[in-house]
């Protein structure tokens, strides 16, 4: 189908956008609930809130926080689920004054320390089955009364359940929408966490440009998939200054998913591309009369699918359109920008781009000599505008000096800018993977398959499947008369980084290709098909 540009707003709304930039969240919160207070904002599987139940809760969370001795500036550590409360506490920083800094749990323990450490975290919040974790880092806590925890048996502390004793209404002052209320984690060229310092105005700008941008609406109900440690202020923002609805869900279970769709009507959602192919298999055929014995479900409340996190080729986004009868919207956004700052639709859109500015950045495409390129020449893609966290990262003054340059963020994306405004992605410079949304770095993965003293030389590239989308695809030479196997490398890996890190595909190769100056010739690699099973040594 043939999306539609997005309707221009009506007054009501536009008034609300104009005035949403100068408001902290805590504020924006605040006049949701005043103007829609009984309408849903949070819908899950355990619990819903109304706007007002959702600004009560804050409140009082946000005194629960003092009440432990935070106060504005102080960094707070999640270690959660996706659930209600990545919401409720990321708001309560927020009206507090305090800084949400989400934490990859699936990190080894030595990379999580590091970052409690370099974000100077001084409390955490965690749930059963973190313990562990919470052990490895409480010595650089202040004290255990600082680790608020969720529900049963998660370890002595602060419960989370102790806001029931606290006021019900908290008074915030002296939060101003520039303070830094965030640490948006990315990584960094080794793979080190890097918390973009992100303010409430930078999070209230990209809300603003892409409500404008992408025609979201006030009576969408948002649905976003990305993971709870990646971009979390996504699954929220833009319906906190419609005051519209959002669903939490904890899980990657495209059945589930497409049962949550139809259970909560759930009109816009944000996905890699690859799970849109999976709900495929659980979507009723529109018009299908229900049938009990099938296992499919009504989507049809669906207008939108954002798809971000991956390529989307011309192919896929005509037959998502056929096949779920609405609007397949690919989009472009780094941490740096807090979220999508290029859209391929809706309205005018390119078959294969990447897509053109959403209201609010502005882009340049710069050689390697820093000028700019022209149209149809590859270079890097730069950017700049209110929604960029321009603040550098947190206690990270080289990271910070090597990507903010002149007030213009250094993506490292490689691009070209085509007729019409479109820019079409050619490459990574860093040659980075993303894997379900989260960036992941080839040259960390092999610096650990290097450590195997049984491997001699290796080299991870990006290949593709159809669960996961994107993948880390390793091909690796051993030395004499080893006998290493699939399995024994990725365990290997799996001891010392995150899970999703672990090359998927292994495979043995007599030599790893060489260009005549030496290095690893990754085209080589690349234009060889994928084969799990090849394994070309001679024992």
């Amino acid at each position: 189908m043939s999306p539609e540009a997005p309707s221009e707003v009506d007054s009501a709304v536009q008034a609300l956008l104009e005035g949403a930039t100068d408001l902290t969240l805590g504020q924006a919160l605040r006049g949701a609930a005043r103007r829609v207070p009984q309408r849903l904002a949070l819908l899950s599987e355990d619990r819903s809130l109304s706007w007002a139940e959702l600004d009560q809760e804050v409140d009082r969370l946000a005194n629960l926080l003092r009440q432990v001795g935070l106060g504005r500036g102080d960094v707070v550590g999640f270690l959660i689920n996706k659930r209600a409360e990545v919401v409720t506490g990321f708001l309560a920083c927020a009206r507090l004054g305090a800084v949400f800094a989400p934490i990859n749990f699936k990190l080894h323990h030595d990379h999580i320390r590091d970052q409690v450490q370099t974000a100077r975290i001084v409390a955490l919040f965690t749930e059963a089955g973190r313990e562990r974790i919470v052990e490895a880092v409480i010595d650089l806590l202040p004290g255990r009364h600082r680790v608020i925890h969720l529900g049963a048996g998660a370890g002595a502390g602060t419960p989370y359940a102790a806001i029931a004793d606290q006021p019900a209404r908290f008074d915030e002052q002296g939060v101003s929408p520039d303070d830094v209320c965030y640490l948006n984690y990315t990584s960094g060229t080794t793979g080190r966490p890097k918390g973009a310092l992100t303010t409430h105005r930078n999070i209230q700008e990209n809300a603003v440009a892409t409500i404008r941008g992408l025609g979201f609406r006030e009576d969408d109900v948002f649905l976003g998939m990305f993971s709870v440690f990646a971009h979390p202020h996504e699954l929220f923002h833009r319906s906190l200054v419609l005051g519209g609805s959002f669903v939490i869900i904890d899980t990657l279970s495209p059945r589930v998913v497409a049962e949550a769709v139809e259970r909560f009507k759930v009109s816009w959602m944000m996905a890699v591309p690859s799970f849109y192919e999976m709900m495929l298999d659980y979507v009723a055929p529109i018009g299908a009369q229900p049938n009990p014995h099938h296992d499919l479900c009504d989507v049809s409340s669906l207008r939108v699918l954002e798809s971000g996190g991956a390529y989307v080729g011309a192919e896929t986004m005509e037959r998502m359109e056929a096949e779920f009868r609405c609007t397949f919207l690919p989009v472009w956004g780094c941490t740096e920008a807090t979220g999508v700052g290029l859209a391929n639709g809706p309205g005018a859109r390119v078959p294969g781009a990447t897509g053109r500015p959403v209201p609010g950045y502005e882009f340049r495409v710069v050689g390697e000599d820093g000028q700019d390129v022209a149209d149809g020449e590859i270079g890097e893609l730069l950017m700049r505008g209110p929604s960029v966290a321009s603040l550098g990262y947190v206690n990270m003054p080289e990271e910070s000096a090597a990507h903010f340059v002149d007030g213009w963020y250094h993506t490292q994306d490689l691009v070209v800018r085509e007729p019409g405004g479109f820019f079409r992605f050619s490459g990574r410079r860093s040659e980075m993977l993303k894997i379900g949304g989260i960036r992941v770095y080839p040259l960390e993965i092999e610096e650990v398959l290097k450590q195997h003293p049984e491997v001699r030389d290796c080299v991870v590239v990006r290949a593709e499947e159809r669960v996961r989308g994107e993948i880390a695809r390793a091909v690796v030479s051993t030395q004499p008369g080893s006998r290493l196997d699939v399995r024994a490398v990725q365990a290997w890996c799996r001891a010392q980084l995150a899970v999703y890190k672990v090359p998927r595909i292994v495979e043995f190769w007599a030599e790893v290709p060489k260009l005549p100056n030496g290095k690893i010739d990754k085209r080589a690699v690349v234009e060889r098909s994928p084969d799990p099973e090849r394994d070309e040594r001679v024992v």
